[in-house]
C-alpha cells in the first residue's frame, strides 16, 4: 500500500510548528489508541499516526522528507529510533528494560514495553488493564530513576490462593463442561437463532464453586492499594507510556493479570528545548566577546560546559556540544546532542567612558 502523506496523515498543515504537530498527535493517538478504538483499522491508523509523528517532530527527518519525500526517510527506519512521543517505536517491537519491577510483581519475567503491542487484546476472562500518569520535572525526566506511585488494583486472594473456593475444591462447569460458553437460543423475526455466549452459571471461567471463599466471594481477586516504584527511563519524554506487564487487575479465578500503562508527562523547561534527543538554548555574549572571542559558560542537561567563542563570532552564530543532549533510550549510555544559538548583547546604555570608547573606535 502507497504511504500517505505524513502532513495528511496528522491533519495539519506545511508550515505547522512543533507545537501544533504535537497537539495534532496526542489527539489522534488517544483517538485510534488501540485500548479504546476496538474499530477495523483503528490500529493500522494509530501505527500511521505514530510514523508521521516520528518524521516530523525531528527537524532533519522532516526536511529529509520535505525534499524528497518518503525516500528521503527511508534511512531513517521509523520506529527503531526509541521514541513514541518524537520518534516512537511501532507498538510491535518491545523495548524490555528487564525485570525492574519484581518487587511488585514478584519476580519473573516481566518488564516494560514502549509502545502498546496486543494490549487490547487478551484471553477471555482476564485481569483488565490500568493506567496511572506520572508528572516530571523536564530535569527529572532527563535522568531518570525511581519514582513511587499509589496503585489501586484487584490482586489474587490469599486466602484461596485465587481459586475462589474456601476448601480449595474446584469443578468442572456443569453447564459449559468448562468451556466458558453457553448455547442460547434466541426469537427473533426471523425465527430462533442459536449463538454461543458467556457461560450464565459460571461467569466464562468454566469452573464450578460450592464453597465459595469467605475473604473473596468466590471471585479469586481483592481489592489493594499499596505504594509501588516504577523506574523511569532516563531520557523520558512528554507521552512517553511506559508498558508493565503483568501489573494490571488480576483475573477472575486465577486467570492472568492485565497491564498496567504509565504515561509520562514532562513540564516545559525554561532554558532548554527539546527535539528528539537532542537539546537547544540560547546564550547571550557581549559584544566585545563576539569581536574579540573567549569563553563561555553553557548549561546542559549533562551538566556545564565551557564553549569557546571565536572571534567575529556573528548573532545567530549555532554551535554543536556532541554528546551533551537527552540520553538515547536503549543506546547504552549515548546522547543525542546540544545546540547553543549565540545572541549577542548590546548594551542599551552606555556612561559617559564607555561612549568615548565606541566614539574613537568608531574612528579607527
Amino acid at each position: 500500500m502507497e504511504k500517505r502523506d505524513y502532513y495528511e496523515v496528522l491533519g495539519v498543515d506545511k508550515k505547522a510548528t512543533q507545537s501544533e504537530l504535537k497537539k495534532a498527535y496526542r489527539n489522534l493517538v488517544k483517538k485510534y489508541h488501540p485500548d479504546s478504538n476496538k474499530n477495523d483499522g483503528a490500529e493500522e491508523k494509530f501505527k500511521e499516526v505514530q510514523e508521521a509523528y516520528e518524521i516530523l517532530s525531528d527537524e532533519s527527518k522532516r526536511s529529509a522528507y520535505d525534499q524528497y519525500g518518503h525516500a528521503g526517510t527511508a534511512g531513517f527506519n521509523p520506529g527503531a529510533g526509541g521514541y513514541s512521543d518524537f520518534s516512537g517505536f511501532d507498538g510491535n517491537t518491545p523495548f524490555d528494560m528487564g525485570d525492574i519491577f519484581s518487587s511488585f510483581f514478584g519476580g519473573g519475567n516481566q518488564g516494560f514495553d514502549f509502545g502498546f503491542g496486543n494490549s487490547g487484546r487478551r484471553q477471555a476472562q482476564g485481569g483488565a488493564d490500568i493506567r496511572y500518569r506520572v508528572r516530571l520535572k523536564f530535569d527529572e525526566a532527563m535522568e531518570g530513576g525511581e519514582y513511587e506511585i499509589q496503585v489501586q488494583r484487584d490482586e489474587t486472594c490469599e486466602h484461596c490462593e485465587g481459586t475462589g473456593s474456601e476448601d480449595g475444591k474446584v469443578e468442572t462447569c456443569s453447564v459449559c463442561h468448562g468451556s466458558g460458553q453457553e448455547r442460547q437460543v434466541r426469537n427473533t423475526i426471523l425465527g430462533q437463532i442459536a449463538v454461543m455466549g458467556v457461560c450464565s452459571k459460571c461467569k466464562g471461567t468454566g469452573k464450578s464453586i460450592k464453597n465459595e471463599c469467605k475473604v473473596c466471594g468466590g471471585s479469586g481477586v481483592n481489592a489493594t492499594s499499596e505504594k509501588v516504584k516504577v523506574k523511569i527511563p532516563a531520557g523520558a519524554y512528554d507521552g512517553m507510556i511506559l508498558r508493565f506487564r503483568g501489573g494490571g487487575n488480576a483475573g477472575n479465578n486465577g486467570s492472568a493479570h492485565g497491564d498496567l500503562y504509565v504515561e509520562i508527562e514532562v513540564e516545559t523547561s525554561s532554558k532548554f528545548e527539546r527535539r528528539g534527543n537532542d537539546i537547544y538554548s540560547d546564550v547571550d555574549i557581549p559584544i566585545y566577546m563576539a569581536v574579540l572571542g573567549g569563553k563561555v559558560d553553557v548549561d546542559t542537561v549533562a551538566g556545564n560546559v565551557v564553549l569557546k567563542i571565536p572571534n567575529g563570532t556573528q548573532s545567530g552564530s549555532i554551535f554543536r556540544l556532541k554528546g551533551k543532549g537527552a540520553y538515547i533510550l536503549n543506546g547504552e549510555g549515548k546522547r543525542g546532542d546540544h545546540y547553543v544559538r549565540i545572541n549577542i548583547h548590546v548594551p542599551g546604555k552606555l556612561n559617559r567612558k564607555e561612549k568615548e570608547l565606541w566614539e574613537e573606535l568608531s574612528k579607527v
